[in-house]
């Protein structure tokens, strides 16, 4: 973890301080003098007892890792006590599985619509791809023959069929395609996205002809570590792909502080530069936002379901490698290994003012204000000794302390 004063520094103080000495007293004793006071001095200024505290620090914070089957980079572990900002992607160690709520049809049939969805989403991985595809089985639909298909990540999927556009995905991107949506649809789609439920839209040609409403509950045990998080005052954001209406929603059930919409990312990643500006640490779990955060956090576990992109699992795996990496089992894990990060850095601290008021107590004496005043100069065995005490009430601080 990272230390309030640098080792290498403090033992270079410890040098510049003995030749200081030694270059006083060689001027107004000679060599004697020069050799005593050195010594001394040396001795006295040696950091032992806080390196000793720095050394019980990183093992206290490679137990709390092993013991929470988490491992982490050196500048991941020295980030983690101050850390105040946590980005959190909808995936499913957050909710469950989705299924179909509700079929919005305009002009046609569920079943119409449901096959239209399915059609376009039949070579997909996503979730709500593999709940289309499995109901619409169900229900023996007929699928359409499509051609020139193609998947927009984090969008949707669109194709041709008969020789009109068949798009399947966000509203927002059906918006951006040129898509018109009836004010009925629209209406409704802001009902239904306030109830926390994700929507996609099937539009063929210039408009949409239906929605399909997906409903997913929400982790019990992830609420519970996100309510941990804020209470040890850490800010967590959930960074979702659906609307505005739908993120506010998700966020209010998890209990996250905010709830932000992907739909406009370089928005989001100005506000985290203006946070870090303002010397907020931020963590992200979105791997979109790695590069606008400090700490790059990935789940071990198998987190079911949520595809990504080819170019979303290159974006992780770079995540993971970067030099301030956290890889934990589950999100579980994140709250214990914060905690226990501060309580090392409070010790941390508690030991450095002990030890720098052992620094002041033996080397003005061995660098010789006392033989200065007519007194001897402290002897190298009184140092030592001296460096002992402090160094065994450093240790016994930090214990007590962590």
């Amino acid at each position: 973890m990272q230390h309030p004063v640098s080792m290498r520094f403090a033992f270079l103080f410890a040098i510049i301080l003995a030749v200081a000495a030694g270059l006083v007293w060689f001027v107004l004793e000679g060599a004697a003098g020069a050799l005593a006071a050195a010594g001394a001095t040396i001795i006295a200024a040696l950091p032992l007892p806080y390196a000793a505290s720095c050394w019980l620090a990183d093992a206290a914070a490679r137990r709390a890792l092993k013991k929470n089957k988490a491992s982490a980079s050196d500048d991941a572990l020295a980030l983690l006590k101050d850390i105040d900002t946590l980005l959190l992607p909808r995936r499913r160690f957050m909710i469950g599985e989705p299924h179909i709520k509700e079929l919005v049809p305009e002009g046609m049939s569920q079943s119409d619509l449901l096959a239209l969805a399915a059609s376009a989403e039949q070579d997909a991985t996503h979730p709500y791809a593999k709940v289309l595809c499995a109901v619409a089985s169900d229900r023996r639909l007929r699928l359409h023959r499509l051609s020139a298909a193609t998947l927009v990540p984090h969008a949707g999927a669109e194709a041709l069929l008969m020789g009109q556009t068949l798009r399947v995905g966000r509203l927002d991107w059906l918006e951006a395609e040129g898509v018109k949506t009836s004010a009925e649809l629209a209406t409704r789609a802001d009902q239904l996205a306030i109830h926390r439920l994700a929507l996609i839209g099937v539009a063929l040609g210039p408009r949409t002809r239906g929605l399909i409403a997906f409903e997913e509950d929400v982790s019990e045990t992830a609420k519970q570590t996100i309510a941990t998080l804020e209470r040890h005052g850490i800010t967590t954001i959930l960074c979702t792909h659906g609307g505005r209406r739908y993120a506010n929603a998700m966020g209010k059930a998890l209990g996250t502080t905010e709830a932000k919409s992907l739909a406009n990312t370089d928005s989001l990643t100005r506000e985290l530069q203006l946070r870090k500006a303002k010397g907020h640490v931020i963590a992200s779990l979105v791997p979109p936002l790695d590069t606008a955060a400090d700490l790059a956090v990935r789940l071990a576990e198998n987190n079911g379901g949520s595809s990504q992109s080819s170019a979303s699992d290159k974006k992780t795996e770079a995540a993971a490698a970067s030099p301030a990496c956290l890889v934990l089992p589950s999100l579980a894990a994140l709250p214990a290994l914060i905690a226990s990060a501060r309580k090392a850095s409070r010790a941390l601290r508690s030991s450095l003012r002990l030890a720098l008021a052992g620094l002041v107590v033996l080397v003005l004496p061995a660098f010789g204000l006392l033989h200065a005043i007519g007194g001897p100069f402290l002897p190298l065995e009184a140092a030592a000794i001296g460096q002992g005490v402090f160094l065994v009430l450093a240790t016994v601080s930090f214990l007590v302390r962590s």
